[in-house]
């Protein structure tokens, strides 16, 4: 042990200079080309036709605790919507059967921005209507879009390596929609998914059409799962910063 502080530093500073003084360099090396992968190393794979990769995309995202379910076709998935408006709205309204029971609203995407055609009539027959926030400065509007216990939304992607959706936010497309219901469903056709994100991406390249989706959408979400948070003791908790289901309802969308 050493009583002198001044000893101590000179000590110190001895072995700086001894280490720095050496072959070895402390920082690396920048004087020669930096030169990247060619292709990007995605933290998962998943591989197979479209089948297999909406198979492991639902695999996935039901182990980041979603959920999902596999549809024959937009019109059987268009049935099943109906179904859970109607079963999650009795459960947070009481009875919805009843002939004075209120009409089921559920915050929405605008019909045409979801991937599904004539949605929009299909569910006004069943007594399900679709608000679609166009400004959430308004309060009454807030107001509205914060009593909705079910949201519905189509995705830009999804990506069976992650079981994650990818959202964009804008006209007819509020994040509203994903972000505020206690509840969010998600219509995800299987051409919309893709093995890897690079795999999408490389995609939108290819079809030259990578620019003008970030030009139209204002803000662009990746969402793996419902929201979650966890104490101190890892104690996790759904629903803090979100919805507290993600249910993706799957079907093939190239009958």
């Amino acid at each position: 042990m050493i009583d002198d502080p001044l000893e101590a530093r000179d000590q110190i500073l001895a072995r700086l200079r001894r280490a720095l003084s050496g072959a070895r360099s402390v920082f690396r090396d920048r004087s020669g080309p930096s030169t990247p992968p060619a292709t990007p190393t995605a933290v998962t794979r998943a591989d197979g036709d479209r089948r297999s990769l909406a198979k492991a995309f639902g695999t996935k995202l039901a182990e980041v605790s979603g959920s999902y379910e596999f549809l024959e076709d937009a019109a059987e998935a268009s049935e099943r919507l109906v179904q859970l408006a109607r079963a999650w709205s009795a459960d947070d309204d009481g009875d919805t059967e009843a002939d004075d029971a209120p009409a089921i609203e559920v915050l929405s995407w605008a019909p045409l921005a979801l991937p599904i055609e004539n949605l929009g009539p299909r569910l006004k027959e069943s007594g399900i209507s679709l608000f679609v926030p166009e400004d959430l400065h308004d309060e009454s509007t807030r107001a509205r879009a914060a009593r909705a216990t079910v949201g519905l939304t189509g995705a830009e992607a999804a990506f069976a390596g992650t079981g994650s959706i990818v959202v964009a936010s804008g006209r007819g497309k509020s994040r509203a929609a994903s972000l505020l219901p206690l509840r969010h469903i998600v219509l995800v056709p299987m051409s919309r998914i893709h093995p890897t994100l690079e795999a999408w991406l490389s995609n939108l390249r290819r079809e030259q059409a990578l620019g003008s989706f970030l030009r139209v959408s204002g803000q662009i979400v990746f969402i793996t799962g419902p929201s979650k948070s966890a104490d101190i003791e890892l104690d996790l908790t759904l629903g803090v910063h979100g919805p507290r289901l993600v249910h993706a309802l799957i079907f093939d969308d190239t009958w």
